[in-house]
């Protein structure tokens, strides 16, 4: 087992539910500053996960995910949710991968209005090579039931 945990946060219940029960080992982790994390590992034993949700919005999903980070120095980070606000194409199950994350809503407010200053982070190399491998061998989806019709798909 990696020593290095995966972090995996959630916006809502349904999504922190539906990555629970593939968890074993559960036991709560108490910040220091009042989030609840549960630490476990995968059902069959090969990954640390640690579990965190982070409520609605981009705020507390940013300060919930640097606190994570500080906290258990993860491997990697993933948000696992419903995209419902993406594209109609993006079904329940789809993996959507950013490429590209933009904070769109940064600015200063001056006399003559509001001047925007957009700021974008892309995605390392690495995981852009391993999302694409993960995508043309199929192997992400060894835990899903038979017959799901699910997607990667990639985002700018």
């Amino acid at each position: 087992m990696n020593e290095r945990p995966v972090v995996i946060l959630t916006a809502m219940d349904l999504e922190y539910r539906a990555v629970r029960k593939h968890l074993a080992g559960l036991r709560t982790h108490h910040h220091r500053a009042g989030t609840l994390f549960e630490v476990g590992h995968l059902t069959d034993g090969d990954c640390q996960v640690v579990l965190g949700l982070v409520g609605k919005g981009n705020p507390p999903a940013a300060v919930l995910a640097e606190r994570a980070i500080s906290e258990f120095d993860p491997l990697a980070l993933l948000f696992v949710g419903v995209a419902g606000a993406l594209w109609p194409q993006v079904g329940l199950g789809d993996v959507v991968v950013a490429t590209h994350v933009y904070a769109y809503h940064g600015g200063t407010s001056e006399d003559d209005g509001f001047k925007a200053r957009p700021r974008v982070w892309e995605i390392s190399h690495e995981a852009a090579q391993v999302a694409h491998h993960l995508d043309r061998s199929g192997a992400w989806t060894r835990r899903l039931p038979d017959g799901e019709p699910l997607r990667l798909s990639w985002r700018p």
